[in-house]
């Protein structure tokens, strides 16, 4: 299995992860001839499919829940935001229920490196971000040691973290361009307002509340609503902020493409002490694939290859699958274990090559 673009479709190409918008099944796995619903995916704001091929064959790629336990938590968040927009109340039972399913997944694969990207449509960004955000956060909570009842209180509040953006102006949320000055004062208000609603849940626990308010403190204190040390506030918050700034990094966005494992690690790395938690930037780094399995790479002798499984403890030097030359041109796969070659590197990730029939070769999109 591996990631592929849009552009990248070949006839050969076979779904590998079922699609769904809005909890309907869009696309089955294992649909192939995939060129002809482009256009509709396109529509949808899907750019990315997981697919099998025959380069890919094999490779696995882990995640840290079950594909339908994320449908199931992003279906609870749904119903909780659809009722609270209608009756301004939630249903904490249903939403304990889906925290409680993630974290015992969490818990039973504990060695886990994730590689998988949740795919999702364009409007559906709220509940998938906020789904992979909570499994972000309770991966670091369970490195940590926390207790299960201290899991179930993240877990909740990182699932309703952004539930303020409800409350703002969809224009403003969607907007492709970058956001003026006003602009991004509204959106920054998603904070308070979140975590006012928030307080007319009875059963929600304030631990649970304050994630929603604090999430975009930073610990120089150049963070917002308040402007507080991220070092004074509870854990939770920190926790939550880098784990929901790393998602946000991996996921397209109307405004700009995914960035790469790769890319977001070190974002979150060169952060580290003005916006993020140095201790806890470390924990959730060593959870993540930096070069995830089914991504494309070049190697530092320009062969092209994709990542076909992890070498635990050394995260720059996985297996790989080398399937084109330093020209770009398909040959007869073979593999390679880069602590046993180290005289390769890695020297650029998640590439988008397209195959090229005229030239018979493979290009960077």
């Amino acid at each position: 299995m591996r990631l592929v673009s849009l552009t990248m479709l070949m006839p050969d190409m076979v779904l590998a992860k079922s699609i769904y918008y809005r909890d309907c099944l869009v696309l089955k796995e294992g649909t192939s001839d995939l060129e002809r619903y482009t256009n509709s995916l396109k529509r949808l704001g899907i750019d990315y499919l997981y697919i099998e091929d025959a380069k890919s064959y094999g490779i696995e790629i882990p995640d840290a829940i079950s594909e339908e336990t994320r449908l199931m938590c992003k279906q609870v968040l749904r119903q909780t935001i659809e009722e609270f927009s209608t009756r301004a109340v939630i249903d904490i039972q249903e939403m304990s229920a889906a925290v409680n399913s993630i974290i015992d997944e969490i818990l039973a694969n504990p060695d886990v490196q994730i590689s998988l990207n949740d795919i999702g449509a364009t409007d559906e960004y709220t509940f998938t971000h906020s789904v992979s955000t909570t499994v972000y956060s309770l991966i670091i909570a369970t490195k940590l040691g926390y207790t299960r009842s201290m899991l179930e209180k993240l877990g909740t509040g990182a699932l309703l973290h952004d539930m303020g953006k409800i409350l703002l102006d969809n224009k403003v949320i969607n907007k492709a361009g970058k956001l003026d000055e006003n602009e991004f004062e509204h959106v920054k208000k998603h904070t308070v307002l979140g975590y006012e609603a928030l307080k007319r849940c009875v059963n929600l626990t304030e631990l649970s509340r304050i994630i929603s308010l604090y999430h975009h403190e930073r610990m120089d204190g150049q963070g917002y609503p308040t402007g507080t040390p991220a070092a004074q506030l509870h854990e939770f918050t920190r926790i939550v902020a880098i784990a929901d700034v790393y998602d946000a990094l991996v996921s397209d966005r109307c405004y700009r493409k995914k960035w790469s494992s790769n890319q977001a690690v070190n974002y979150l790395v060169e952060h580290t002490e003005t916006q993020f938690d140095l201790q806890l930037v470390s924990v959730l780094i060593k959870q993540i694939a930096i070069y995830p399995n089914g991504s494309m790479v070049r190697m530092s002798d320009h062969t092209i290859g994709i990542i076909k499984e992890q070498n635990k403890n050394f995260p720059l030097r996985p297996f790989v699958r080398i399937v084109a030359d330093g020209w770009g041109n398909e040959i007869t796969p073979y593999e390679i274990d880069m602590m046993k070659v180290l005289s390769i590197t890695i020297i650029e990730s998640e590439l988008e090559m397209s195959w090229d029939s005229q030239s018979g070769s493979y290009e960077t999109v």
